[in-house]
């Protein structure tokens, strides 16, 4: 017996956003965080763990945790709270048309340094454990909050995650799987085994200060926090009579294919991610007008991804605005691309392309690329943001404001 032919997929639907919350190094809220972006503050601090002095950018705010839940996940549920409250609550959507889509790159890293410590010292696991330290707990702690009983997903890659959990919960109302999504990422792992491990890759920055496409740029400053968006199907939010910050347009991927952690030095990955997010949203490149960089302040990665930038541009007459805010935030890992996502919205609302915090000698670029050491007003239009992460894993969103 033949099985029957495959579905053809029903037309996709349009997608915008209606929600947003952060937790974020900047501040509490998406407003405190984007108002101190835009003047590009930064957020990182010295302090003392153990005796050792480190440099990272932490969320300084009061959190719900628990026994079961652990920073990572109260910092996914504060900035959820937030943006659902922002979207005027999911009540008019059922909820198994509801999801959830939250990254986390390393998940709970620090209850697994404290299991194998607690090994070692002959004392009992917490019967909490296993849920702590899943990559999805976050995830799933999201969905019960907000009783979003249809797709429920967790993206782990790196420090591309955040942006693919918005990419793929975009795809699923695309297609009608859900009406409704909250999607994003959370990271917490300041603690000895990140920061001597990435300083031991030479990652972080060897005087704690991240300087994005600056020339003296030396590596990242460890970040935490979480941000989200909601997403939702757009005559859905136009029925409820939803305010719109502006619609997901494309979401794209491209992998690197040659190096556990550095880019190729034409950044041809991150490239074929643009491209593909681009032509996924129909958006030819000389129609963008603002980028929130992945740019970190490492040597091998800001410099591939200008490149990638310059060929992405090399038709432009005028400049494309380039800003990374990781120069004020530091850099989130998992829920990275997230925050730098809701920034790319909000810099569309406002008409405003936001500071690179701590750029103060430039990569040298073509007239095609501006790199913001300041705040800059525009008639914003379509605005990108990318993210990248070890593996080479490499992920792009387009949005455009909000009526076009």
């Amino acid at each position: 017996m033949m099985l029957p032919p495959p579905r053809l997929h029903r037309s996709l639907r349009r997608v915008v956003v209606t929600g947003i919350g952060c937790a974020s190094p900047l501040g509490a809220t998406a407003a405190e965080s984007w108002r101190r972006a835009q003047r590009g503050e930064a957020a990182a601090a010295r302090f003392d763990l153990n005796g050792t002095s480190y440099v990272a950018a932490r969320c300084d705010l009061a959190l719900d945790e628990k026994r079961e839940r652990s920073r990572v996940v109260a910092l996914a549920l504060h900035a959820a709270e937030e943006a659902v409250r922002d979207a005027g609550g999911l009540n008019t959507h059922e909820p198994e048309r509801r999801g959830a889509s939250i990254a986390s790159g390393v998940g709970g890293l620090g209850d697994i340094v404290d299991a194998a410590h607690r090994i070692a010292q002959n004392k009992k696991l917490s019967p909490f454990f296993v849920p702590r330290a899943l990559c999805n707990t976050a995830a799933g702690a999201v969905s019960r909050e907000h009783a979003c009983a249809g797709p429920v997903q967790t993206s782990a890659a790196a420090c591309a995650a955040g942006a693919q959990a918005i990419g793929d919960a975009f795809r699923l109302i695309q297609r009608g799987d859900c009406d409704v999504a909250v999607c994003g990422g959370a990271e917490s792992c300041i603690d000895e085994v990140a920061l001597q491990g990435f300083a031991r890759m030479g990652a972080l920055a060897k005087d704690g200060t991240a300087r994005p496409f600056d020339n003296e740029r030396s590596g990242f400053v460890l970040g935490e926090g979480a941000a989200v968006l909601v997403l939702e199907e757009a005559a859905s939010a136009k029925k409820r009579g939803a305010a719109v910050y502006a619609e997901i347009r494309g979401y794209g991927l491209g992998g690197d294919a040659a190096h556990v952690s550095a880019p190729p030095a034409n950044g041809e990955g991150v490239l074929r991610a643009m491209r593909a997010a681009l032509d996924d949203a129909n958006v030819d490149p000389t129609h963008v007008d603002h980028v929130n960089a992945h740019a970190a302040g490492t040597p091998a990665g800001d410099a591939a991804e200008l490149a990638a930038l310059e060929a992405l541009f090399a038709e432009r007459d005028g400049p494309v605005l380039v800003a990374s805010t990781k120069g004020a935030t530091g850099h989130l890992l998992g829920a990275a691309g997230a925050l730098e996502a809701c920034f790319a919205v909000l810099a569309l609302r406002d008409g405003l392309a936001p500071a690179t915090a701590q750029l103060a000698a430039p990569l040298a670029t073509s007239a095609r690329v501006a790199l913001l050491g300041g705040a800059v007003h525009g008639d914003l239009r379509v605005a990108l943001s990318t993210s990248s992460g070890f593996g080479g894993t490499n992920a792009a969103l387009v949005f455009a404001r909000a009526g076009l």
